[in-house]
């Protein structure tokens, strides 16, 4: 038999909950993002003085490590804006925290619905946040790897045809960098929205096979928007994986409609 819920409360009890485990997350975040603002990377690194009052942190590693591996030897960026090294700095830094504080967001908000939910509920809500964090995780690694390279490879090429230097801007740079990693995390996510609504009994996988043409289509699509590349070829690159997981979740949702209807078959009478 099913636990039942532990305790309801009043709207404001609720908000009031809300809002602490919201405070938990920000602070997580904010603590993480510090954190690799400020710790050095090599403490054999810290040699402060006058003339070099500066050290190499962990963000400064990344950002560093970021135009090493994306881009070529004789690429030059540029700082057009007195506050675009700032200003990226504090973005690195923000998307690094939410990136290290990611199990801390999942347990909080896990926490926060978890009093509402039944026991076959929890498992269910466990089973989203973890797969949503490894599936995003995966995605930002996909795109760091293969997608991000392959996007700047096809954007310098367009740019040597033309004869021009490659030269471009600081900003501009790590934007497109940290669009495509946020993207791939995102669209890497897509298999556990779908499977949510076919639980819930919103979407059929019936429907989804059937329509499979569209359902491609409009995945593509939604790819092209998100993607900050105007190129086709990182667009296919995600296309595929998001073709090989949908297919998976196809699998698995006849798996739960199955499971689902299977309670409704009436057992033979017992005979006397």
């Amino acid at each position: 038999m099913a636990k039942v819920r532990e305790k309801t409360g009043t709207f404001w009890e609720h908000t009031v909950e809300l809002i602490a485990r919201l405070r938990v997350m920000i602070y997580a975040i904010a603590i993480s993002s510090t954190a690799v603002m400020i710790v050095p990377i090599d403490l054999e690194s810290i040699r402060l003085s006058f003339t070099s009052p500066m050290y190499q942190t962990v963000a400064t590693y990344v950002i560093n490590r970021m135009r090493t591996d994306f881009l070529p030897e004789g690429v030059e960026l540029l700082p057009l804006d007195w506050f675009a090294p700032f200003t990226i700095y504090i973005y690195v830094s923000i998307f690094l925290g939410v990136i290290i504080s990611s199990p801390i967001i999942v347990y909080e908000a896990h926490k926060f619905v978890n009093p509402a939910l039944y026991e076959h509920e929890r498992r269910y809500v466990f089973l989203f946040t973890s797969s949503f964090t490894f599936l995003f995780i995966t995605g930002v690694l996909f795109g760091y790897l293969l997608i991000v390279p392959i996007t700047f490879r096809m954007l310098l090429m367009s740019t040597y045809l033309l004869g021009l230097a490659p030269r471009y801007e600081f900003s501009s740079f790590f934007s497109l960098v940290l669009g495509g990693l946020a993207s791939c995390g995102l669209v890497f996510t897509f298999p556990v929205f779908f499977l949510t609504l076919v639980r819930a009994g919103i979407l059929k996988t019936s429907y989804v096979t059937k329509a499979r043409k569209f359902l491609y289509a409009g995945v593509f699509i939604a790819i092209a928007i998100l993607t900050p590349d105007p190129t086709i070829v990182s667009d296919i690159l995600i296309f595929i994986p998001i073709v090989v997981l949908t297919e998976v979740s196809i699998f698995l949702g006849k798996r739960i409609e199955k499971a689902r209807e299977a309670p409704k078959i009436a057992k033979p009478p017992l005979q006397a």
